[in-house]
């Protein structure tokens, strides 16, 4: 199977969770499958993302999220990520609360850190758990005020 085809069949298989069901949005951006010809050191040019909303109030969310991007000079790299709403005194608008980052130099190691993320994140749809507070409380993070929740 070609490369993008498995990463296709690891993100049915990330679709298919139950507890993913309804609350997963993909984006695949195929016109920059192409090494961007750049030396901006900024570069983070999505290929693949995906945001799973767990939880989601008017003030508050827990998301997961999984995405393929070209990062300067440029190579591909892969993302996982629990993510979290702020509430410091200080807005940073969300927290990574648990996050993973893998570089990949061919078609096939693009694909394992793909897996390693699509794992990740299975083991947290199968865990849970699927409200912010907890994990903001094991990182240390300031948690919602008792009106947000």
């Amino acid at each position: 199977m070609s490369a993008e085809g498995e990463l296709r069949r690891l993100a049915n298989a990330l679709d298919s969770h139950p507890s993913a069901a309804e609350r997963t949005l993909w984006h695949w951006y195929p016109d920059r499958s192409k090494s961007p010809q750049t030396s901006n050191r900024r570069l983070y040019l999505l290929l693949v993302d995906t945001t799973i909303t767990l939880y989601n109030t008017r003030d508050d969310w827990l998301e997961l999220t999984l995405d393929i991007a070209w990062l300067a000079p440029p190579k591909l790299t892969v993302d996982a990520a629990v993510e979290v709403a702020c509430w410091c005194p200080q807005d940073h608008n969300m927290h990574q609360v648990r996050q993973a980052q893998w570089h990949t130099a061919n078609s096939h190691e693009l694909v394992e850190a793909f897996a390693a993320g699509t794992a990740m994140l299975m083991d947290v749809l199968a865990s849970g758990p699927f409200e912010p507070r907890p994990w903001r409380v094991q990182v240390g993070l300031p948690d919602a005020p008792e009106t947000s929740r």
